[in-house]
């Protein structure tokens, strides 16, 4: 899953409104962020294969710290405490939120994953394998970005016009990358893959930092 791990990052305001939609679209790709830094070390492993599922290229054949069980419950106590250390208001409420949303991110790739999250380093892989579904699949996506799109829209409110068209534009954009990531040429490496990666998570959360200057919270 890509695009469709932002749709409870979209509607986290509606659970702890202090939590920045930027920290929110940050933690949901935190075991993503931490898989592409094992991929460019070597301590985790891919295949790049086009037509491995309909959905994805990716053969994610070693990925038993990032993506295991366990290893997914750790990172999410890690961001929900980094959080914590962090924040101004709402500390622990935020916490608890953003470990949520970092854990979503593996049940979201459990849906979607052939079998390879290990359920723990070594032990069983899972997962339900809806990348070879392509129309579900997508539809999945794109569903989960627009549900938390509407709950976003529906607990804040535009400050002028900026306000009203940042969300959708944001949105918009998420999209344009799913289309990207269907259409256009796997990646010529694993390392290019996470740098790509890396670089994908950084503007999306500044860009949704910048969509939330531009919107405020509902009384």
């Amino acid at each position: 899953m890509f695009i469709g791990h932002y749709g409870p990052a979209f509607a986290a305001p509606a659970l702890v409104r202090s939590v920045p939609l930027w920290a929110a679209f940050l933690s949901v790709q935190f075991i993503d962020v931490v898989w592409s830094i094992l991929i460019l070390a070597g301590i985790e492993q891919v295949r790049i294969v086009p037509g491995f599922t309909q959905m994805s290229p990716l053969d994610l054949y070693h990925m038993p710290w990032s993506h295991s069980l366990p290893g997914a419950l750790v990172l999410s106590v890690v961001a929900g405490s980094l959080y914590w250390l962090f924040a101004r208001t709402d500390r622990v409420a935020g916490a608890l939120l953003i470990a949520a949303l970092c854990f979503s991110h593996w049940l979201g790739d459990l849906i979607v994953h052939v079998p390879d999250l290990a359920l723990w380093p070594g032990g069983p892989m899972v997962g339900f394998g809806l990348w070879n579904n392509l129309p579900a699949a997508l539809a999945l996506e794109a569903g989960l970005v627009l549900a938390g799109l509407i709950v976003y829209l529906r607990v804040t409110r535009a400050k002028g016009l900026a306000g009203r068209i940042a969300p959708y534009a944001l949105a918009g954009f998420l999209l344009a990358l799913e289309a990207i990531h269907l259409t256009g040429e796997p990646p010529a490496s694993a390392q290019e893959m996470a740098v790509i990666s890396l670089a994908a998570f950084l503007v999306l959360a500044g860009l949704a930092a910048i969509a939330d200057r531009t919107r405020e919270a509902r009384a």
